[in-house]
C-alpha cells in the first residue's frame, strides 16, 4: 500500500459522520427520512450540459417526489432533496453546502472516491465524509448524511426544550 492509499484509508470521519454512524447502531434509531428512489439525467442539449435530478423520499407515511436542475449531478440531487425536505423541515432553508471536495485513490477510473461536504446554517457548521467506488454515490451519501445529521440535531434540541422549559436560556 502506498503512503497516499494509507492516508485515504485512515482518514477519520468528521464529527457529523461519526455521530450519525454511532446513532445508527442503536436499535431504536429511526431515520428522519428515507430515500426511495433517485434518478439523474446528465445530458447535452442544444450545445450545453444539463443535469436534472428527481428523487422520491418517504417521511413517516408520506412520500414526496421532487425534481430540480443543477450545475452538475450532485448539485441537481442536492436541489431536489432540499425541495422535498423543506416541506417537512423548514429550518433547513438556511442550510448550505459551503464547500465540497472529492479525492480519489487508486488507479484509473475504478479508484475509490472520498467526498467531503462542509455545511453551515449560519449558526452551526458540520462536515460529512462518504466513500464509494462511484463518484456520484460518494457525493450523494455525504449530502444525505449532512441533512440527516442536521435534522436529528434539531429534533434533539426540540426534545430537550420540551422536557425542560429553561433549556437554552442563559
Amino acid at each position: 500500500m502506498t503512503a497516499r492509499e494509507t492516508i485515504f484509508e485512515e482518514q477519520e470521519a468528521p464529527q457529523a459522520s461519526r455521530e450519525l454512524a454511532e446513532l445508527k447502531t442503536s436499535p431504536s434509531y429511526v431515520a428522519p427520512f428515507e430515500i426511495i428512489r433517485r434518478r439523474v439525467i446528465d445530458d447535452y442539449n442544444e450545445g450545453r450540459m444539463t443535469c436534472d435530478a428527481t428523487i422520491v423520499i418517504r417521511i413517516g407515511d408520506a412520500e414526496e417526489t421532487e425534481a430540480a436542475p443543477g450545475v452538475g449531478v450532485v448539485h441537481a440531487l442536492d436541489n431536489a432533496l432540499r425541495k422535498a425536505l423543506l416541506k417537512y423541515f423548514p429550518y433547513l432553508a438556511t442550510v448550505t453546502v459551503m464547500e465540497t471536495y472529492a479525492h480519489a485513490t487508486g488507479e484509473s477510473t475504478e479508484a475509490e472516491v472520498m467526498t467531503v461536504n462542509k455545511f453551515s446554517d449560519g449558526k452551526l457548521s458540520w462536515t460529512t465524509l462518504a466513500k464509494s467506488g462511484n463518484t456520484i454515490e460518494a457525493g450523494w451519501k455525504s449530502l444525505v448524511e449532512g441533512y440527516e445529521w442536521r435534522i436529528l440535531r434539531e429534533n434533539d434540541r426540540l426534545r430537550r426544550a420540551s422536557q425542560n422549559p429553561n433549556y437554552g436560556k442563559r
